[in-house]
């Protein structure tokens, strides 16, 4: 088969794939949940909700869970189910603890559409889906059209996938930007030009305003730039320089408003907002070691009881916390600095360990397929899986909720790792055959 034939034959696998994954998920999403039910009010999709309400209607990236036409939704889904759908009381006005890309998208379909979730849920269907096709298209083009199937086919059936497409949360955006950002760097890594060097620092940036902590792989793709130009393409200490300053240029630039309006908004420099330092000490603490580096709320459990918020605005608030949280992690730190290590090997494996059985097949194929894969594909989704594994060590584990958006290194791995047991299993009984019979 020719090399055109090939191309289009993975480019209709592809296309096929993201039709599949996105019919599945919607009728899926429709007829258990209903595309426009709202989301639990128990974790973190209403609040980028409200962000994203207020924004539509002017306000800047805020919350108001009093807003009448915001909390009416919530409050007839309630009526059923308040365990669920019960939206507290806010103090309105700006915060700094949400990056704001999915708010602002969401923002923009709520000025298209008014009031809804279908939008943004299909949105985040769409964005699955996307990633799903890519998958399909790079595994058939590198390991044929079986190997693709097998790819869409665990994605399909993977919770992950499924839960975080009918959620109103950054992962689906987040999914298919570091899907993008891996292909690219994989094109890095077989050509490097600027072009690619400028995608891939307004991946990165983008990335940075779905997910803060995107910031912690900055420093590992920056090595990992300055490498691939240096060692791997044979170029001057000057070229290299100036290939990783082009992305990391880039990256800060795309990155610089959001870091600009935090800095003003916190009279201080914090780019990154609070959310990191609000949690910090779900990262270092007795709770942490007790709960293996798994994430909990600190403000639930009277963590911060201590600290009086009564009149102050969302962003005092913001601040008078990270002052508490970050101070007693410090402390904590420098009691317990022989925990450190442990702990974050702790939190690394709290967040890559499977937890069922579909995610246990995924990760043991794809350890498979991480040995069988080609060079270049193993040397990106190395880095990319460490480069992650370290954010983790230096934060909390979410049990899984951070790999998300490596849902595509996971999924291609996988496909790579049962195709390779398929053929030896194969080799091995053609041989048997073939064996003279004593």
């Amino acid at each position: 088969m020719s090399d055109a034939a090939v191309s289009r034959r993975c480019s209709i696998c592809g296309v096929a794939s993201f039709l599949l994954t996105a019919a599945v998920f919607c009728c899926w999403i429709g007829l258990r949940f209903g595309m426009n039910t709202p989301p639990s009010s128990t974790g973190d999709e209403s609040s980028y909700d409200s962000m994203a309400w207020e924004l539509s209607r002017g306000h800047g990236f805020a919350v108001d869970y009093d807003d009448p036409v915001f909390r009416a939704p919530y409050d007839e889904a309630a009526k059923t189910q308040p365990e669920l759908f019960t939206v507290p009381s806010s103090t309105p006005g700006p915060i700094a603890f949400r990056p704001p890309l999915l708010s602002t998208i969401a923002a923009g379909l709520n000025v298209v559409f008014g009031r809804q979730f279908y939008a943004v849920r299909s949105l985040n269907v769409l964005l699955m889906a996307a990633t799903a096709g890519l998958l399909a298209w790079y595994v058939c083009r590198k390991a044929g059209f079986v190997t693709a199937f097998i790819a869409i086919t665990f994605f399909l059936i993977d919770v992950r996938s499924r839960l975080y497409a009918r959620s109103l949360l950054t992962e689906p955006l987040a999914c298919f930007l570091a899907t993008l950002l891996t292909l690219t760097l994989l094109g890095i890594v077989e050509h490097s030009n600027r072009k690619r060097l400028i995608l891939a620092g307004i991946l990165t940036g983008a990335s940075m305003l779905t997910r803060s902590i995107v910031v912690l792989w900055l420093p590992g793709l920056t090595m990992f730039v300055c490498f691939v130009v240096r060692r791997l393409h044979k170029h001057s200490w000057r070229d290299a320089a100036g290939s990783t300053a082009l992305f990391v240029a880039v990256t800060l630039a795309v990155f610089a408003p959001w870091g600009i309006r935090n800095v003003m908004l916190l009279d201080r420099f914090s780019p990154m907002g609070t959310q990191g330092l609000m949690e910090l000490s779900a990262g270092y603490s007795d709770a942490a070691w007790d709960n293996f580096g798994v994430w909990q709320n600190l403000g639930a459990q009277g963590f911060f009881a201590a600290v009086d918020t009564s009149g102050l605005s969302n962003v005092e608030s913001e601040l008078a916390i990270a002052e508490v949280s970050s101070t007693t992690a410090v402390e904590w730190i420098s009691r317990n600095w022989a925990k450190s290590v442990p702990l974050a090997g702790m939190k690394i494996f709290s967040e890559f360990r499977p937890h069922n059985v579909v995610e246990f097949i995924v990760l043991a194929f794809a350890m498979i397929g991480l040995f069988t894969s080609s060079r270049t594909a193993a040397l990106v989704f190395s880095v990319l899986l460490a480069t992650n594994a370290f954010s983790v060590a230096l934060t909390w584990s979410v049990e899984g909720r951070f790999l998300v958006p490596q849902l595509f290194i996971l999924h291609a791995l996988c496909a790579v790792g049962v195709g390779s047991c398929a053929r030896g299993l194969k080799s091995a009984l053609n041989k048997t055959k073939r064996s003279p019979v004593v």
